[in-house]
């Protein structure tokens, strides 16, 4: 324990100004975004509509989130983040604040479409604003840390969402929809409160000097083929990997709702645990990476996930689930940092805003195609066979993409590029 406490002092007393004051970026807006992450479908419910409302407004936000990450991409590698992440910030904050206040069906449709490219811009800035303000061998703790401290803020922001939920209903006397929409909105203004360090960011490279030129496909091809050959790879990895947690991940909250009539506050406790069980993984994470490597532990943890996965599907038992589910939260994204670290190192420094946010893009198009399957099936065979169904389906997958990311990358296919260049 001594020596993993040193080894992060020592990290932290190499980090930038600019990543110190991202970490408080992060944090407040991960925990204003938890609130409203967990207590929006709550809310569509309350209005009365069907699952399969709660279906297409997840696809609708996915769908919009695909249509603008590589645009966004390349606008952070062209003009820099702190450009991008501003105006991003801004429309994100006007879009949340009309979807808490929207109740037409039409309306939180749009609502959720234009929050969704928002939200996108500042999602693509994040990964490659942390690979350029870091060496290659701080990336994988800081990557670590940063996802720790994410969950750390979604488990406080989650929980206070589901907390205030009760409280003003049952505490107060307000109704529940009110209940919910003023959390909705507690949960907005503790974001914006992100808008204090990002504006102290120092400027990097592309905003002191905005690259100007054309973009030119084949000479881009000829000096980075390698770079492009693996984005294209994480790509089809992030598609497989979106597509089936989309199935089962968006929903979880209406999950034990429908199976076990628990309430906001348990819902509440039982998913900021899991993400508090993942912060706790993640700062163990790079122990992990140093007996198996990177790609070793990749594969490991993702295939450890699914018997946990299936005991959530398949458990009688809310408490039993509710285990289930934590653990597998843990463990499959526990190896995201070293994900990312990995699809970093063999990256382009010019083409990294391009990777992330092409990645991101393949996810929210997989959230967006595995909506209308995952809400058909419940609302096919019920709130059992139908989210058991959707579970196992995930389980397969995931299955599958641990394979084909040992394949591609255990066996030295590619090489690092080089950071100097």
């Amino acid at each position: 324990m001594t020596h993993l406490l040193q080894e992060w002092k020592t990290q932290f007393s190499g980090y930038s100004r600019n990543i110190l004051l991202f970490f408080w970026f992060n944090f407040v807006w991960n925990l204003g975004l938890g609130m409203f992450g967990l207590v929006y479908n709550l809310y569509v419910k309350s209005l009365g509509y069907e699952q399969t409302t709660v279906g297409s407004i997840v696809g609708m936000t996915a769908l919009a989130s695909a249509l603008i990450l590589i645009p966004a991409g390349i606008m952070n590698d062209r003009l820099g983040p702190k450009r991008v992440i501003t105006f991003g910030l801004i429309f994100t904050l006007a879009a949340l604040t009309a979807r808490s206040l929207i109740e037409g069906q039409q309306g939180m449709l749009v609502s959720a479409f234009f929050g969704g490219l928002a939200l996108a811009v500042v999602s693509a800035t994040i990964l490659p604003f942390m690979a350029n303000n870091s060496t290659p061998q701080q990336r994988v703790h800081l990557f670590s840390f940063n996802m720790a401290l994410v969950m750390l803020a979604n488990v406080i922001g989650i929980a206070l969402g589901g907390v205030l939920c009760d409280f003003f209903q049952f505490m107060i006397g307000f109704d529940e929809i009110h209940s919910l929409r003023y959390t909705l909105l507690i949960g907005v203004g503790i974001a914006a409160l992100g808008v204090i360090p990002m504006a102290l960011f120092d400027k990097s490279e592309q905003e002191i000097q905005p690259k100007r030129e054309k973009l030119h496909v084949k000479e881009l091809w000829s000096s980075h083929k390698t770079s492009i050959q693996v984005i294209g790879i994480f790509c089809l990895l992030g598609l497989l990997s979106s597509t089936a947690g989309g199935m089962v991940v968006p929903y979880l909250n209406v999950y034990f709702e429908d199976r076990f009539e628990a309430s906001k506050s348990a819902i509440g406790i039982v998913v900021a645990l899991g993400q508090g069980a993942t912060a706790i993984a993640f700062l163990i994470g790079p122990m992990i990476v140093k007996r198996y490597g990177e790609v070793k532990s990749v594969v490991y943890l993702q295939l450890s996930s699914i018997p946990f996965l299936l005991l959530t599907a398949f458990s009688a038992n809310f408490y039993l689930s509710s285990g289930g589910y934590l653990f597998r939260q843990a463990l499959m994204n526990a190896a995201n940092p070293f994900y990312n670290s990995i699809k970093m190192s063999y990256v382009h420094r010019s083409l990294r805003g391009l990777a992330s946010s092409s990645g991101e893009a393949v996810f929210n198009l997989g959230w967006f195609l595995a909506s209308p399957v995952s809400t058909g099936l419940v609302f096919r065979y019920g709130s059992y066979y139908g989210y058991a169904y959707a579970f196992c389906i995930t389980a397969v997958v995931y299955s599958l993409i641990s394979y084909l990311f040992y394949f591609f990358f255990g066996k030295n296919r590619f090489k690092p590029v080089d950071e100097s260049s």
